[in-house]
């Protein structure tokens, strides 16, 4: 009977534990993203002469004002790889706990000709750098499209990683935007835990 109450109180705190941003990256300034525990990673074979890099002429970020050169967003190009080679060009947020889940969601935008084709996947990495959840590759269209992908509660700690994949020869231009991501915070549950705790041992002294 008690582990059924303190099972019943935990599930009850789980829910009600209030929503919290842990990350929330608007790419004002993608050259501060390392410093902040961003981690860029190409693979592309050949290697080519681009990595992830400051928005530039192809759009502007994701809500601001036609004609505005508002660049704020992080891009990738076909120069991730070299003259016909191979895009494997990986992008992981910062570290954040999965312990009670998280949702996370971001906008994709491509600057896409009718001859090119510019591809991105996306998931969950963990602390040992094994993919939990990786979505198969889209082909990312013209104009800020929103994207969500969400991980329920898994023990330790996570990353979301974008990989910009594809052909040297027919991808162009591609972009991230406004990325947050969401977790119950864990203080909350910690309070309901002590209060839950406090209970058992009530009903305990009421008891005996």
């Amino acid at each position: 009977m008690k582990k059924a109450l303190v099972a019943l109180l935990v599930s009850g705190m789980m829910s009600s534990a209030f929503a919290g941003v842990v990350i929330e990256e608007g790419f004002d300034d993608v050259s501060s993203l390392q410093g902040k525990g961003w981690v860029v990673d190409n693979k592309s074979s050949p290697a080519g002469t681009t990595s992830w890099f400051q928005g530039s002429v192809g759009f502007n970020g994701q809500g601001a004002a036609a004609g505005s050169n508002d660049y704020s967003y992080v891009a990738a190009n076909y120069s991730s790889a070299a003259d016909g080679g191979t895009i494997n060009n990986w992008l992981y947020t910062p570290e954040f706990s999965t312990l009670i889940g998280a949702t996370v969601s971001f906008w994709l935008n491509a600057d896409d000709a009718a001859t090119y084709d510019d591809n991105i996947a996306f998931g969950f990495v963990n602390a040992a750098g094994t993919m939990i959840d990786l979505m198969p590759s889209i082909s990312v269209g013209s104009g800020w499209t929103q994207y969500f992908a969400y991980i329920g509660p898994t023990a330790g700690s996570a990353r979301f990683a974008f990989q910009y994949t594809g052909d040297n020869a027919t991808a162009n231009y591609v972009g991230i935007d406004s990325l947050v991501v969401d977790v119950p915070e864990p203080s909350s549950i910690l309070i309901l835990a002590a209060g839950a705790m406090g209970l058992v041992a009530a009903r305990r002294r009421k008891r005996a």
